[in-house]
C-alpha cells in the first residue's frame, strides 16, 4: 500500500533529496511525495486531497507558518499525523511543536533508516485511525439499519398479536383452536421481547438510557411484579414465593430498570423450571437492597456458568442452556444491573445424584428510603405483559353509548395494519383511513373527527409533525389524538406527549385496550360537551364567556357578545371572521358542544338574556338586546328553553 506524503520546507534542496533517495521506492509505488515551499499551498492540497497519509514540516526553516498549519490540521483533517523536520535540536522548539499535535520529530540532516522508522509508525497510527473511523462510520449506519429494522418488524407483529388476541376473544372457538393460536400468540410476543432487548442493549451501549429517579414502595412494586407470573407458575403446577423484610413505605429506585432486571430473571425461572418452584426475596443491606431470584430448573452446566452474561455465548450443551436461549436477556440484565450501580453474582448446578439442580441469581443494588419524595415522579405499577393460558379471557364488552357513532380516524403506512383496524374500529365507530400523515392532515381538516390514530414513521408528514399540525390549528385543536408507535423509548413518548397527543401505545398493542382508551376519550370528550351545554342551559351559571376554557368558543362567544343585538347575525358571517368554511364551523361547534351553530346563538342569546332580565330590563327591551326581532317571539323561544315565561323568571 502506497504512503503519500506532504512535504512543507522551503527548501528547494530538500525536494531533490527525498526525489533522489526514493527514486526506487516511488517508482514502486510505495511512496509519493507531493511538495509545498509554504503554509497556503500546502492548505490548498490538504484541502484537495484527502488521502494524504503523512504532513513533514520543516521546522524553523519554514518559519512560524509550519507551527500555525499544526494548529489547523484538527480542524482540515482530524486523522492526519505530522512529523517535524528540525533543522535546530533545541528542546524548545520540538517541545512546542509536540505540545501542538506533531506525532514525532526528525532532525537534520536526515538519518534515513530514523526517517523510514518513524515514517512506519506515523503510517501504523493513521491507518488505526482511519479503520477506527470507518469502524465508528459503519456503526452508524448499523444503528441506523437497527433502528428502521425494529420498526419494520413490529408492524407485522402488531397484526399477528392483535389478530391472535380478537381470535382468542371469540367465543365457542372450535376445540383444535385455541391451542395452535395461543403457540402463535407466545412466540410472537417472544419475538417482541427479544426486539425489545435489542432495543435496551442498543441503548445502554450508545449510553442514551438515563436513571431515572422514582420514588414509590419498592418492597410492593416487586410483590406486585412477583405476582404477575403466578399464573405461569400455577399453569405448570410451580410454586411461586415471595418474602422480603423491606417495610412498606417510600423509596428512590429506577422502576423501569428493576422491572426489567426482574421480569427477565422470572421469565427464565419459569421457562427452564419444571417441577418445583421459584423463590423471590428482597432483603435490606447496609448500602441497599438484595434481590434474590431461586428456582428448581435444568441448572447450568459448570463450564458455561462463568459466559452466562456474555452476550449471544453459546454451550456446547444445546439441552442444558444457560436459563437464556438468546444469549441476550441475561446480558442486558447484567448491564443493568452496572448502570444501577450494583452487583450480579449467579450459582448453579445441574441434577447429580445427592443435589437437586436449580440457580440462584443475586443481586446487590441501591436505593434510597425517602420521606419527602418531593417533585420525583411517582411509580406506576409494573407493565410487563405475561402471556399464559391463564390470562385469556372473554372479549371485553363495549356499549353502544354514542348513537351517532363517533368519527376516527387511522392513518397508518402498514396498508394491512391500517385496514385491520378499520375493520375492527368499524363495529363501534365511523372509521376513515389514510397512509400517510399528510393525508391524514387533510382528511383531518376536512372531516373533523373525535379522534386521530396515528403511527409514528410514515412518509410525508410523519406522527409528529401530524400531531404538530393538529394541535396547533385552531379547526382541529380539539381533536384527541391517540399516537401508535414501534418506539417505547421515553423520549418519543415524551415528545408525543409535549406536542398535544392525548395518548400513546406501542406496538404491537392489544386491540382490547385501544378500545377501552378510545371510549376513556369519547368519555371525556362528551363530559366536556355536557359541561359547555351546560353552561348555557343554566341560569344560575356564571356567563360562559367568563368560565368557558376553549379558546375556540371563547372566541366564538366574543363575537356573538360584541354583535348580540344584531337580529341578522348568522352562521355564514361567524364563518368567514373565523376563517373558516360553513361546513368547518358546524362540525367544530358540534363536536365541542353537540350543538349546531345556529343552535348555539340561540342558546348564547338566552343565557345572556337572563343577566339583562336580573339587571333590571323589561322583557321587551331584553328581546331587542338580544337579538330578537320581536318581544313575542323572544317570549316563545324562552319559554320553550327554559320552561316559563321572561315575566315569570323576573318575577321569581
Amino acid at each position: 500500500m502506497k504512503t503519500k506524503l506532504l512535504v512543507v520546507d522551503d527548501e528547494i534542496e530538500l525536494v531533490n533529496l527525498f526525489q533522489q533517495r526514493f527514486h526506487p521506492s516511488i517508482l514502486k509505488g510505495t511512496y509519493e511525495f507531493i511538495f509545498a515551499p509554504n503554509n497556503q499551498q500546502a492548505l490548498h492540497i490538504l484541502n484537495e486531497q484527502s488521502d494524504i497519509d503523512l504532513l513533514l514540516i520543516g521546522l524553523p526553516t519554514s518559519g512560524k507558518e509550519g507551527l500555525a498549519l499544526l494548529d489547523q490540521l484538527p480542524h482540515i483533517n482530524p486523522i492526519l499525523r505530522a512529523v517535524v523536520l528540525t533543522a535546530w535540536g533545541d528542546a524548545t522548539t520540538i517541545r512546542t511543536a509536540m505540545n501542538r499535535g506533531a506525532l514525532d520529530f526528525i532532525t537534520k540532516p536526515i538519518d534515513f533508516q530514523d526517517f523510514e522508522t518513524t515514517i512506519g509508525n506515523a503510517r501504523r497510527s493513521v491507518q488505526q485511525l482511519r479503520e477506527a473511523r470507518e469502524l465508528k462510520a459503519i456503526d452508524t449506519v448499523k444503528t441506523r439499519f437497527f433502528n428502521n429494522i425494529t420498526h419494520e418488524l413490529r408492524s407485522p407483529l402488531s397484526l399477528i398479536v392483535s389478530t391472535v388476541d380478537k381470535l382468542l376473544e371469540t367465543a365457542d372457538l372450535p376445540e383444535a383452536i385455541p391451542q395452535p393460536l395461543t403457540t402463535v400468540r407466545r412466540n410472537a410476543r417472544q419475538l417482541l421481547r427479544l426486539i425489545n432487548q435489542l432495543i435496551a442493549i442498543n441503548q445502554l451501549e450508545t449510553q442514551s438510557t438515563e436513571l431515572v429517579d422514582q420514588v414509590g414502595d419498592l418492597p410492593g412494586f416487586v410483590e406486585q411484579l412477583v405476582e404477575l407470573f403466578r399464573p405461569s407458575t400455577d399453569s405448570k403446577n410451580l410454586t411461586l414465593t415471595y418474602e422480603t423484610d423491606l417495610l412498606p413505605g417510600s423509596y428512590r429506585f429506577d422502576a423501569d430498570k428493576w422491572e426489567m432486571i426482574l421480569s427477565t430473571l422470572l421469565n427464565n425461572a419459569v421457562r427452564f423450571t419444571h417441577t418445583g418452584g421459584i423463590t423471590v426475596s428482597l432483603h435490606q443491606t447496609a448500602t441497599g437492597a438484595r434481590l434474590t431470584v431461586r428456582d428448581t430448573g435444568i441448572g447450568i452446566t459448570a463450564h458455561k456458568l462463568p459466559h452466562v452474561f456474555d452476550r449471544f455465548y453459546e454451550g456446547d450443551n444445546q439441552r442444558i442452556r444457560a436459563n437464556d436461549s438468546t444469549g441476550i436477556s441475561l446480558a442486558l440484565v447484567r448491564e443493568l444491573t452496572w448502570r444501577l450501580g450494583g452487583t450480579l453474582d449467579v450459582q448453579s448446578q445441574i441434577e447429580g445424584k445427592d443435589r437437586e439442580s436449580g440457580t440462584v441469581f443475586v443481586l446487590e443494588l441501591p436505593f434510597q428510603r425517602t420521606t419527602h419524595p418531593d417533585s420525583a415522579p411517582l411509580v406506576a405499577g409494573p407493565s410487563v405483559v405475561v402471556d399464559t393460558p391463564a390470562l385469556l379471557g372473554a372479549a371485553p364488552v363495549f356499549s353502544d353509548e354514542h348513537e351517532s357513532h363517533p368519527l376516527v380516524l387511522v392513518v397508518e403506512d402498514n396498508a394491512e395494519l391500517r385496514e385491520f383496524m378499520v375493520a375492527e374500529l368499524r363495529t363501534n365507530y365511523r372509521v376513515r383511513s389514510a397512509a400517510n400523515g399528510h393525508d391524514g392532515w387533510v382528511l383531518a381538516k376536512e372531516e373533523l373527527p373525535a379522534i386521530v390514530i396515528t403511527d409514528l414513521m410514515m412518509p410525508r408528514l410523519n406522527g409528529y409533525g401530524l400531531i404538530e399540525h393538529l394541535k396547533t390549528d385552531p379547526v382541529t385543536d380539539h381533536i384527541a389524538i391517540v399516537l401508535l408507535s414501534a418506539s417505547g423509548e421515553d423520549a418519543s413518548r415524551l415528545k408525543a406527549l409535549s406536542l398535544g397527543a392525548d395518548d400513546y401505545l406501542t406496538k404491537p398493542f392489544h386491540l382490547g385496550e385501544l378500545q377501552l382508551r378510545l371510549r376513556n376519550l369519547l368519555n371525556r370528550q362528551e363530559r366536556l360537551r355536557d359541561h359547555y351545554r351546560q353552561q348555557l342551559a343554566q341560569p344560575d351559571s356564571a356567563p360562559p364567556l367568563l368560565t368557558v376554557g376553549d379558546q375556540f368558543l371563547r372566541k366564538l362567544y366574543t363575537l356573538i357578545e360584541q354583535h348580540l343585538d344584531d337580529s341578522t347575525l348568522n352562521v355564514e358571517w361567524l364563518a368567514d371572521e373565523l376563517a373558516m368554511s360553513r361546513k368547518a364551523l358546524y362540525l367544530k361547534v358540534h363536536n365541542l358542544t353537540q350543538l349546531s351553530p345556529v343552535e348555539l346563538i340561540r342558546q348564547y342569546r338566552l343565557r345572556k338574556a337572563i343577566d339583562l332580565l336580573r339587571s333590571g330590563h323589561s322583557a321587551a327591551e331584553t328581546a331587542y338586546l338580544v337579538g330578537f326581532e320581536t318581544p313575542s317571539y323572544f317570549t316563545k323561544v324562552f319559554r320553550e328553553f327554559y320552561h316559563q315565561t321572561p315575566t315569570a323568571f323576573v318575577k321569581r
